[in-house]
């Protein structure tokens, strides 16, 4: 509650104050669920984007003031969906510079696509920031013991205002990071913010591609039923 977050509205301030009906009816059905939807205690998706800069204003116990603390995504994503872990690698930082060339199975209007202009380099403190996670899930969450398990891959990643060198970076980081089919052949693939990595997939590979922010929502919020 402490992180409900309403953006400024006078006209709406003065119809609530005015009747007290409407304000307990509005604030039970439409308040919390779409006024609110961008406060980070409500999972702010657009933060995901900084996956190590996502904060709570935390109250400090006695007192009436607030610290803000970090929030750790990443592991509270592993638990969300049942993560055994078999792997968390260390972040990786690149530098990248970029490219067009002519593709000619482009459409007509879009003669050229991005592509790195050299290799990815890394760099201590790039710009571009991945951490890889691997893993096994249930295949069944409500029975989740029953031996039959998934093979997960977790990217998560730090996002720029340009979705198209986001995208041309991750899927030459995938390519260079890929694991042999043979030895770990993933069913599921998770990635935060909008991607082209189902474009990579080969004919006899069968995995398929989740947003974290859609999975994050959708556990956050599951009540199993109830």
């Amino acid at each position: 509650l402490n992180n409900l977050r309403l953006d400024h509205n006078s006209q709406r301030d003065k119809t609530l104050q005015k009747n007290n009906e409407f304000r307990q009816d509005y604030m039970l059905h439409y308040w919390l669920e779409i006024e609110t939807r961008g406060s980070q205690s409500l999972l702010n998706i657009d933060n995901f984007a900084q996956p190590n800069a996502y904060q709570f204003n935390l109250k400090i116990p006695g007192s009436d003031q607030y610290q803000q603390q970090n929030v750790d995504l990443i592991e509270t994503f592993n638990y969300l969906i049942g993560l055994r872990v078999k792997q968390i690698d260390a972040p990786q930082n690149f530098n990248a510079q970029f490219k067009r060339e002519i593709d000619p199975e482009l459409p007509e209007n879009q003669q050229t696509k991005l592509i790195l202009d050299g290799k990815l380099q890394s760099a201590p403190n790039g710009q571009y920031w991945f951490r890889k996670i691997e893993g096994t899930v249930p295949q069944n969450p409500y029975d989740p013991n029953n031996g039959l398990t998934e093979n997960v891959l977790i990217v998560w990643r730090n996002l720029t205002d340009d979705l198209e060198k986001d995208n041309t970076l991750l899927e030459q980081w995938f390519l260079k990071n890929r694991i042999n089919p043979k030895d770990f052949e993933y069913d599921t693939i998770y990635v935060n913010g909008s991607n082209t990595l189902p474009n990579l997939k080969k004919d006899d590979e069968h995995w398929k591609v989740r947003l974290i922010e859609e999975t994050f929502h959708q556990k956050m919020w599951d009540m199993g039923g109830f």
